[in-house]
């Protein structure tokens, strides 16, 4: 009993209002949660009506977060069976509850538990709900009816076959009764005159429609076929309009309203989950469904936001539902076209005829496109967050976003009949100014809005450019106030149409309004419509940076300007990121406009760390690197600044670098591509790279056993090899400091990763280790003994055949430094229990052959000519034995990199001096240094193998040699003299 008091106390601690005293509580309670009975006794403090409500609903939260981390039977230090029992029994006990808060947990909790228990450990709760609902308690009705609500919500989501046929069976039990319970409730709130029993009757048919849904969209294999699921759907049709008519008659301020129009709505979204999970079932119904939306949502005009949401949601869905589009093609046999699929392409074409698009059309635009009275509060009182995009998926739950899809789905479907009316719209409001009355410049507003929407179907009806010249310009010289939604209006619509039909002529007026609009005297909301279409015009496939450059200072001014001016942190994320995109776009011809832009970096910087903005900090981070590629060869001034960005990104010990470290990386690459040479400042960021890798040693703070690698993920960590890579290149004329600073940071990595990612990965690792064993050769022993192991198991196995190329690339690297050590390294290696009885050298060879049609590279191709014709000369009997099997590559490769010259038909090997970089930062003119000493770019091939066959006669005598060209196939030799001399192959001659 003390250990139950002490927990009741506790939960009283952990209810108080005074930090020092809640943290007690908090703290007792972890420390008992993974106790045996301290479940029990929370259980037993909910069931207890004496204790204080607090208390009571803080116990149900513990057992809560007990369900979510112990309750399942493998979890560490999992709640005991019978504990388990005690605490669902006390939960049924106690269903019936007055106090809605902790009848509200109980609920969610019920739920929670029923999830992973029903039915198999928790057989009688269904039952018990099953009975509850029909209780003669009104109280026992309602709480038992909203925990079945949650209970079938939690079981419908479900979705192995057994749990499914649970709940087919559950729904066939329980579905008739809840059909008849939600009809009943509907009933009285239309004729009961108390308002408390209308309130009653509208709360129980809200839950029971819920539930009445789940099982009718997940509880039937197919509805249609259920009497019970077609007689609810059909109530449905009778009872939308019935309650529409209702809340026509309610007074503005009754009670009742919300509730009404939250049935009305989940009516209707009970037919759009239909429609969604069962397409064909609900082909009979498509008739239907739109002559309820044309008659009581398109010609009424007070319907609940809900109901239009879920309205313009079926709508689209019909609409654009692939099950109901027949077959293009007039080749296909209409015998093969399922029925359905006519049936529901037929009731879509009765149905939309020119009257009622026009009609649907009148209504979309001059009802639902209108801005409301809360919108133009908004943007009066808060444009920041008028203007704000919502993104995702907010067209299925918002308003505005809803209606504008809609429009446009139907708009793609039906451009032939919906053109003309909104044409004659657009007509109609031309001459409508700003003495106009509110509506007739509401109505403007919405016009636009639906041409700007629509600007890809309307491309051959408008004659944008003249429209533009003549019209819209004007618009936008009116300065009236009351004007300013249409001038906003005007400059978004811009932008809609920029990339859709817009002559080459016109950008430079574009852009002179685009300075016009951004001015500090313009509204608000203007100057972010400009904002939004000046990304569009920047980032349109037509636009050019001769055309923009006049105008390039004074837009980079005023969006300055404007970045000072805005407070919220997504309005300024999207002022910079068209100033990013301009950077980008621009290229070098920005240089002479970057240094007011870098003037105001570091304050924003320090503004996004008062606002907690870590998205805002990418943004920044994403400008830096375009400003970074766009000064080119003049980015070391930068320096200061960029280092301090990427060292704040990529530091684990941070939180933010979650959010930073992708961006901070990209950062972090640019500014070694553009950096002349090696500096301490860049070397010491080598730290960073040892935390994001998780290299350090396990008593070091600054790496997180790969925790910074499971947040950048896999591309973040290719970009970390390909920093590694770029390190490796720009020491090139300082071998000490790559030694000192990055070798031991690049084998780390590679021997860390190279057997855990995927193969682009690979790929990205096998090419930072060729780099340094190619750069520097001198250390080459001391770089690849750490990973040679390594590679050849890789090489060898199944798993890795993707990546071979860039294996056999490391390794022929490996041998043309150093053969004699690379064939001493296989040599001890074949002394390992994992390859003892295996000849490994020659299991090498022969898989190189074998997989040399894999290699795609001619540069790979050739480094193995280089490095197959090396070996030629070498005694070792694994050689020797398979000397005709690498001469026969070594042709193969001869073919793929020699050419016959034009004129005079001498050979020449295509790779000689073919080194030039497409692109010319410091990165790549190092590369081509480093290519300039390559003997894959220095030596001819044909020549080199001639020298090593030479060898290789010098070596092993005139007889042993002509033994070994004797194995060779005619065939390779005919090919083979057309490369080399044939004195290397006439064996008489030997």
């Amino acid at each position: 009993m003390t250990a139950e008091r002490n927990i009741v106390e506790a939960l009283v601690f952990a209810c108080s209002q005074d930090p020092e005293v809640l943290k007690v509580g908090e703290n007792y309670l972890k420390e008992c949660e993974t106790q045996p009975g301290f479940y029990t006794t929370l259980a037993k403090v909910l069931a207890d009506r004496s204790l204080d409500v607090p208390v009571r609903w803080m116990a149900i939260t513990y057992i809560k977060n007990g369900v979510d981390r112990y309750w399942r039977p493998g979890a560490p230090h999992a709640i005991d069976e019978d504990e388990k029992a005690f605490v669902r029994r006390t939960l049924l006990g106690n269903v019936e509850e007055r106090v809605q808060q902790v009848s509200a947990q109980l609920v969610a909790l019920i739920s929670r538990i029923a999830r992973t228990d029903c039915p198999d450990k928790w057989p009688e709760l269904l039952p018990f709900l099953a009975q509850s609902v029909c209780s003669t308690s009104l109280l026992m009705q309602q709480c038992s009816l909203s925990c079945l609500k949650d209970v079938v919500k939690a079981l419908a989501a479900r979705r192995l076959a057994n749990y499914r046929a649970v709940f087919f069976e559950l729904t066939g039990q329980l579905f008739a009764y809840l059909l008849q319970l939600w009809t009943h409730h509907l009933q009285n709130s239309i004729s009961q005159s108390s308002t408390e029993a209308v309130l009653e009757s509208l709360k129980m048919a809200s839950d029971s429609q819920k539930i009445l849904q789940q099982m009718a969209v997940h509880g039937f294999p197919r509805f249609n076929a259920s009497p019970e699921a077609v007689t609810f759907v059909e109530q449905l049709f009778q009872r939308i309009p019935a309650f529409i008519q209702l809340r026509k008659q309610l007074s503005e301020n009754h009670p009742a309203i919300p509730l009404v129009e939250k049935v009305n709505a989940l009516m209707m979204k009970a037919l759009q989950e239909l429609q969604s999970h069962h397409p064909i079932g609900y082909v009979t119904y498509i008739t239907p469904t739109l002559e309820l939306l044309f008659l009581h949502v398109f010609t009424y005009d007070g319907p609940s936001e809900g109901l239009v949401i879920h309205s313009m949601n079926i709508l689209r869905q019909i609409l654009r539902c692939e099950d109901y589009q027949p077959p293009n093609s007039a080749h296909v046999v209409s015998m093969t076209v399922p029925s359905q699929v006519m049936e529901a392409h037929q009731a879509k074409t009765n149905f939309f005829n020119t009257r009622v698009c026009q009609q649907m059309c009148q209504k979309f635009v001059g009802h639902f496109l209108l801005l409301t009275k809360e919108e133009m509060t908004a943007l009066e009182e808060d444009t920041e967050e008028f203007v704000k995009e919502k993104g995702g998926e907010s067209y299925t739950f918002v308003l505005r976003e809803c209606v504008e899809s809609a429009f446009l789905t139907m708009f793609h479907e039906y451009p032939h009949l919906i053109s003309p009316t909104v044409l004659a719209m657009v007509q109609a409001v031309q001459d409508t100014g700003p003495e106009a009355d509110l509506q007739a410049i509401l109505l403007k507003e919405a016009v636009y809005r639906a041409v700007g929407l629509a600007a890809y179907e309307l491309y051959n009806e408008v004659d944008f450019d003249s429209w533009y010249s003549t019209q819209l310009t004007q618009e936008l010289k009116i300065t009236d106030k009351r004007y300013t939604m249409v001038r906003y209006r005007v400059v978004w619509l811009v932008g809609n149409w920029v990339g859709v039909k817009m002559s080459a002529e016109l950008r430079p007026n574009l852009y002179a309004m685009f300075v016009s609009v951004l001015q500090r005297r313009e509204a608000l909301v203007v100057r972010l419509g400009a904002v939004e279409a000046l990304q569009l015009s920047v980032d349109d496939f037509a636009f050019t940076s001769e055309a923009f450059s006049p105008f390039v200072a004074s837009i980079v001014e005023l969006l300055l300007q404007l970045l000072a001016d805005v407070e919220q942190g997504d309005t300024k994320m999207k002022v910079l990121n068209v100033l990013s995109l301009i950077i980008e776009r621009m290229g070098p011809s920005i240089r002479p406009h970057i240094g007011t832009l870098l003037q105001c970096m570091p304050q924003l910087w320090e503004e996004s760390s008062h606002e907690g903005s870590s998205m805002l900090r990418c943004v920044i981070l994403i400008a830096l690197t375009n400003i970074v590629k766009a000064v080119e060869g003049d980015s070391l001034q930068l320096q200061p600044m960029t280092t301090q960005a990427i060292a704040f990104a990529t530091d684990v010990k941070r939180p933010e670098h979650v959010y930073l470290a992708e961006d901070g990386l990209d950062l972090w690459l640019a500014v070694l591509h553009h950096t002349p040479s090696a500096n301490d400042v860049l070397l010491q960021l080598i730290a960073n790279m040892v935390g994001l890798l998780g290299l350090g040693p396990p008593g070091d703070d600054s790496s997180t056993s790969m925790a910074g690698l499971m947040d950048i993920g896999n591309d973040g960590l290719e970009v970390c090899f390909k920093i590694l890579e770029a390190y490796t290149v720009l020491c090139v004329s300082q071998p000490v400091l790559f030694m000192q600073h990055c070798s031991e940071v690049v084998v780390k990595a590679c021997v860390c990763y190279l057997c855990d990612v995927k193969p682009q990965c690979v790929m990205a690792i096998l090419n930072v280790v060729e780099k340094a064993v190619l750069i520097y050769p001198q250390y080459a022993q001391q770089l690849l003994t750490p990973l040679l192991a390594l590679l050849v198991h890789c090489l060898l196995d199944d798993d890795y055949q993707s990546t071979v190329p860039a294996f056999y690339a490391v390794i022929s690297r490996a041998v043309l430094t150093d053969a004699r050590f690379f064939i001493s390294f296989i040599q001890q290696l074949n002394l390992m229990s994992e390859y003892q009885g295996v000849e490994l050298f020659g299991l090498i060879l022969d898989h190189w052959a074998d997989k040399l049609d894999s290699v795609a590279l001619v540069q790979h191709k050739k480094l193995t000519g280089l490095v197959i014709s090396t070996m030629l000369p070498l005694p070792e009997l694994s050689v020797v034995r398979r000397f005709a099997a690498l001469v026969n590559m070594c042709v193969e490769v001869l073919h793929d990199v020699m050419d016959a010259d034009d004129d005079n038909g001498t050979l020449y090997d295509v790779l000689v001096g073919a080194t030039d970089p497409k692109e010319k930062t410091f990165h790549h003119i190092r590369e081509q240094q480093i290519a300039q000493c390559d003997a894959v770019f220095t030596t001819s091939l044909h020549t080199y193998i001639a020298s090593k066959l030479e060898e290789c006669r010098f070596l092993h005598g005139p007889a042993v040699y002509g033994q070994l060209v004797d194995t060779i196939d005619p065939s390779v030799r005919e090919q083979l003299v057309q490369f080399v001399s044939i004195d290397l192959l006439n064996v008489t001659k030997l």
